[in-house]
């Protein structure tokens, strides 16, 4: 885990070293009037490429010593990660085209991180069994299309809840950091590496993004880096309660 870590970081900090030297030039079409910018001249907002390229390495690489090269850290990822990334990916290139065209509308935006919410559902078979609420669990024994609405209203939505706090130098990065290692923590206290692994692995991914972003602003996430952390961290908090409850047949 501690090396594909080090894998995400390093790749995501020279993917977003290479976009400031590289891309200075066409942030200057983007707009001054927007209520959530707060630094001055023109950045790059294209950091979620850099945090999406780490992670997927570090994933991909995760895979291939699971499977091939002995699974020493007890991961066991397997082709699970394949669908995370494809659930995950309508939302990441289209917040990535809008932070490099400037063209597509909140309304598209939405119906792609929708598409995540809906593939989260039908390939994972994501859904919240229970809310740690007796009335509320007998209400989704009865009507299990409740939690299917609740896991998709949380892929779907919380991108947008993260887009709305980057802006400011940092913040948007470290909340995402301290969530991803809260659940990663988590996850290791119910044995479940694997989850823990993509958690960590995305935490480092976004420190390399975060070595470009704090304390100066040269490089925001943009919303393609917003919808990454948001879709990941809905899906493992739905997953952490699903893997608890053993309803879910995709994970080990």
């Amino acid at each position: 885990m501690i090396w594909l870590s080090l894998v995400a970081f390093m790749v995501a900090a020279l993917a977003a070293g290479m976009i400031v030297r590289w891309m200075r030039e066409h942030a200057s079409r983007y707009s001054n009037g927007m209520p959530q910018r707060f630094h001055l001249g023109d950045v790059p907002r294209v950091g979620g490429a850099a945090v999406l390229l780490g992670m997927g390495c570090s994933w991909v690489l995760g895979v291939a010593q699971s499977q091939w090269w002995g699974d020493t850290g007890s991961l066991r990822l397997g082709g699970w990660v394949g669908l995370w990334l494809l659930v995950l990916l309508p939302s990441a290139v289209s917040g990535i085209a809008e932070d490099l065209t400037l063209r597509l509308t909140v309304r598209y935006r939405l119906a792609f991180t929708g598409i995540s919410g809906l593939l989260a559902v039908n390939l994972l078979d994501m859904t919240v069994p229970r809310l740690g609420l007796p009335w509320l669990d007998a209400l989704l024994v009865v009507a299990p299309w409740l939690g299917l609405g609740i896991a998709l209203l949380a892929v779907t939505g919380l991108p947008h809840a993260f887009n709305i706090i980057d802006g400011y130098n940092g913040l948007a990065g470290m909340v995402a950091i301290i969530v991803c290692l809260a659940l990663a923590h988590v996850a290791l206290q119910v044995g479940d590496r694997g989850l823990a692994a993509l958690l960590v692995t995305l935490a480092a991914a976004t420190g390399g993004f975060l070595v470009w972003n704090y304390p100066h602003g040269m490089l925001f996430a943009g919303d393609g880096g917003a919808y990454i952390w948001g879709v990941v961290i809905a899906m493992a908090s739905i997953s952490l309660v699903q893997r608890n409850a053993d309803v879910s047949p995709w994970f080990p």
